[in-house]
Order: C-alpha cells, then sequence, then structure tokens
C-alpha cells in the first residue's frame, strides 16, 4: 500500500517540478537582457495578459512542491529507515567479503 503510495507522490512531484520550470521560464523578463541583444523579444509566450496568471501559477506549483517534499521526506523517513540500514549493511558485508578474498 506504502510503495504504491510513494510510486505515485514520486511520479507526480516529477510532473509539478517540471511544471515549475515550465511557469518560471515562460514569465516575461523584468528587463531586456542579453535575449534582446541576440534578436529576442521581451513579449510574453502566452500574450500580455498572462503574467498575473503565470505568477499564480508559479506560486501554486511552488507550494505543491513544497508540500510533495516534505511528504516524500517524511515517507522515506518513517517507512524506508529499516530498507535504508540494511542496504548499507549488505554494502559493508561486501566489501568485508571482498577485502577477505585479497
Amino acid at each position: 500500500m506504502i510503495e504504491t503510495i510513494k510510486d505515485s507522490l514520486i511520479i507526480f512531484h516529477a510532473g509539478v517540478s517540471v511544471l515549475l520550470v515550465l511557469s518560471v521560464l515562460f514569465q516575461p523578463s523584468k528587463t531586456d537582457d542579453l535575449g534582446s541583444m541576440f534578436g529576442g523579444s521581451s513579449d510574453s509566450v502566452f500574450g500580455a495578459d498572462s503574467s498575473s496568471f503565470l505568477k499564480k501559477l508559479t506560486i501554486w506549483l511552488g507550494i505543491i512542491f513544497f508540500t510533495t517534499s516534505l511528504a516524500l521526506g517524511f515517507i522515506y523517513l518513517k517507512y524506508d529507515k529499516k530498507i535504508i540500514i540494511e542496504e548499507r549493511v549488505k554494502t559493508l558485508e561486501n566489501q568485508q567479503e571482498v577485502s577477505e578474498i585479497d
């Protein structure tokens, strides 16, 4: 049950992170930077009135990203703690087995 929740939350988190990056990149710039030197324009991709929508979208995506980050951290801390320790013990045992052969 928790594995399904964790996997779906990871996929959702990845999708939100991609949308967050895109919403930041599509926002209009405050000043004309290097983009205008090389033929770029300062017009917005979605039109002149989209800055308010993109700002709100970026804020909401940031809140969702932060929340899913905390949820994933809690899930890994609460349910995968033994798994991480067991993996570390296995790697140490494998290193000891290899060192004994030499």
